[in-house]
């Protein structure tokens, strides 16, 4: 059995938690817009999000037989914004207040499209770094379906 690369774990959990935090943002987004459309599109981000964040999990599990690892592993089961352990909130919590500050759809949008930034750049590196065909596969489905968002982001962004 071939040791399981521990920068591949890290890099899934790194994973997760911007899905989570991608997905938190959304919610909190959708709230605030006035555009029906907008809100319709953030939700759907949102889905989204949550289904890469399913990817990652059974990715990670299937790499680790165990349940140690998962200290979120039924927060994207829950209706609504996920309850959030204490290791992660603080970030949750400046992310919602910087959409609750944001002084209109452009500014939410730009945050939208920064976070999707990130996480394609995440994505784009472990792809790059991975060595069995399935991480490789999973991390560059997950850098392109990002991508889209940052197209779909940005279109937005120019309808305004």
């Amino acid at each position: 059995m071939t040791p399981i690369n521990p920068k591949i774990l890290e890099t899934l959990n790194i994973g997760i938690f911007s899905e989570i935090k991608s997905y938190v943002f959304y919610i909190e987004a959708a709230k605030v817009v006035s555009r029906p459309s907008s809100r319709q599109t953030l939700l759907k981000l949102a889905g989204e999000e949550k289904d890469h964040y399913r990817i990652l999990e059974r990715q990670h599990h299937g790499l680790v037989t165990s349940e140690q690892w998962v200290s979120y592993n039924d927060i994207l089961k829950q209706d609504g914004l996920p309850e959030i352990k204490e290791e992660m909130a603080d970030q949750h919590k400046a992310l919602i207040a910087s959409v609750r500050a944001a002084k209109d759809e452009l500014t939410l949008l730009e945050i939208a499209l920064k976070l999707e930034e990130e996480a394609m750049s995440l994505f784009s590196a472990a792809a790059l770094r991975a060595v069995a065909p399935e991480e490789k596969r999973t991390f560059a489905y997950l850098a392109r379906f990002e991508e889209g968002h940052m197209r779909l982001i940005q279109g937005m962004i120019d309808s305004l």
